[in-house]
């Protein structure tokens, strides 16, 4: 009798895992995402996972999750029961071969190119017929993806490693670059190069990031990781882990950055940041302030952020950018009934002229040896202005056609002195997975924008 219960108990099926503990979590070098740290696992899945554990009850840590080549990870994972494979990109090729948890986040293939470059695409055959010398890894999902848009082999350069291939692009050894957008940038930052010296021109592929569970898993146990992971998402959990909520600091600065009669932050830069932040799954805090408080509070504290910043030398080592939101030409300005005539900053030093505090238009004129009258805030030069209280306002050309369209005064312009780009400047606090994220949705909102204007002949700012 014995052996007979013995023989049926041997004959039922083996019992599902009991828990999380029994997987393997196996993951690779794909930072932000995942990444071998100083001293140990780091990244955004990394960090989800435990919190997985921690919401599960699972004894687990980032300690007892395997680091391997993505090569043998992934042959694992499709080969041995138990194993989870992260971060992997879900396709219609790879659907049946996983179960999956996730999203985790959007991954975005793009082609990167040098700022400077001035190469703009609307599709693959535009990078064929241009010709251009793309670098890209051998496997990696950015070097299929061309091979499967028909991209002549002979324009691929493959890289042995991303930072291989990052470098070939910082040093004009190709023209574009071939890779998930985020890794990129963070890639950039971690090596020094400023992000905002690059941009993604063409996405060629889009796909969500997923936990890959080996497809024999029990699935209560994928119910079970889904459903924590679902409620830290609701919780705002995977959103802190991104960067979690940010100071935007601005000032009165319109048409770029102003409250409306209801008292909300808006202007053309603020709309394009909020558009991004969307994009990019990530969250700010807009606060209106005077431009030195503003400024010094992105300076000072942690965490904060100021807009629209000019992006000088002086300032160019205190704040990690993001940018460019807009383009302004600098301008002097009188009144348009002043016997006040001038044609540069010269004929401007004996003259009463206008600003505000650290603003970089004032700033640039007084290094020019121009005295400025310095308010506290830029809307009150229009009246100063109008009072004789100032002979000249030197500011943005679109913040003077404002103000004065606002405030019923007609203007001459006496002259433009310089062109600038205005810029998102933070703290550098605020985590690199964040300024990464948002640099490039900035870029893909910039690149709808341009792909919906009509075409410019000639300089033109953007308003």
């Amino acid at each position: 009798m014995k052996k007979w219960l013995t023989l049926w108990l041997l004959a039922l099926p083996l019992p599902a895992v009991a828990g999380l503990e029994g997987l393997t979590f196996i993951t690779e070098e794909y930072p932000p995402y995942n990444y071998q740290g100083d001293t140990r696992l780091e990244g955004i899945s990394v960090e989800i996972l435990e919190r997985i554990f921690e919401e599960t009850g699972t004894a687990l840590s980032r300690r007892d999750i395997l680091y391997l080549p993505w090569a043998r990870g992934y042959d694992t994972a499709l080969s041995e029961p138990g194993t989870v494979l992260f971060s992997t990109t879900r396709t219609e090729q790879r659907e049946a071969l996983f179960q999956w948890v996730g999203p985790i986040a959007t991954n975005r293939v793009t082609l990167i190119a040098r700022r400077d470059s001035g190469i703009q695409l609307q599709d693959i055959q535009e990078v064929i017929e241009g010709d251009y010398r793309i670098a890209a890894i051998r496997e990696d999902v950015g070097a299929q993806r061309l091979q499967e848009a028909g991209v002549p082999p002979e324009q691929v350069q493959m890289a042995m490693s991303n930072v291989s291939a990052l470098r070939m692009l910082e040093r004009g050894r190709v023209d574009l670059w071939a890779y998930g957008e985020d890794v990129a940038f963070w890639l950039m930052q971690e090596h020094d190069l400023p992000i905002t010296d690059y941009m993604p021109v063409l996405t060629i592929s889009e796909s969500d990031l997923y936990y890959a569970l080996h497809r024999d898993t029990d699935p209560s146990l994928v119910e079970r990781m889904q459903a924590a992971l679902d409620r830290l998402r609701q919780q705002g959990v995977i959103g802190e882990l991104l960067g979690g909520t940010i100071a935007f600091n601005t000032e009165e600065y319109p048409p770029f950055n102003y409250e409306d009669t209801d008292g909300t932050v808006t202007g053309h830069s603020t709309e394009l940041l909020r558009a991004a932040l969307d994009d990019a799954e990530l969250s700010a805090d807009f606060r209106l302030l005077p431009w030195a408080r503003a400024y010094t509070e992105a300076q000072l504290r942690e965490r904060h952020c100021v807009y629209s910043t000019t992006r000088t030398p002086e300032r160019e080592p205190l704040f990690t950018w993001v940018g460019p939101l807009v383009s302004s030409t600098w301008a002097a300005y009188a009144l348009a009934d002043s016997a006040v005539e001038a044609a540069s900053l010269a004929e401007l030093t004996k003259l009463r002229v206008g600003s505000f505090r650290e603003d970089a238009v004032g700033q640039f004129v007084a290094g020019r040896g121009v005295p400025i009258v310095v308010s506290s805030a830029e809307r009150e030069n229009i009246g100063r202005l109008r009072a004789g209280m100032i002979d000249v306002w030197v500011t943005g050309e679109q913040t003077a056609e404002f103000l004065a369209e606002e405030a019923g005064v007609e203007l001459h312009r006496l002259f433009d002195f310089q062109e600038v780009e205005l810029y998102l400047a933070c703290h550098p606090s605020v985590p690199d997975p964040f300024i990464a994220r948002l640099q490039a949705a900035l870029d893909r909102q910039l690149a709808a924008q341009a792909a919906t204007q009509p075409a410019r002949n000639g300089a033109e700012s953007t308003p």
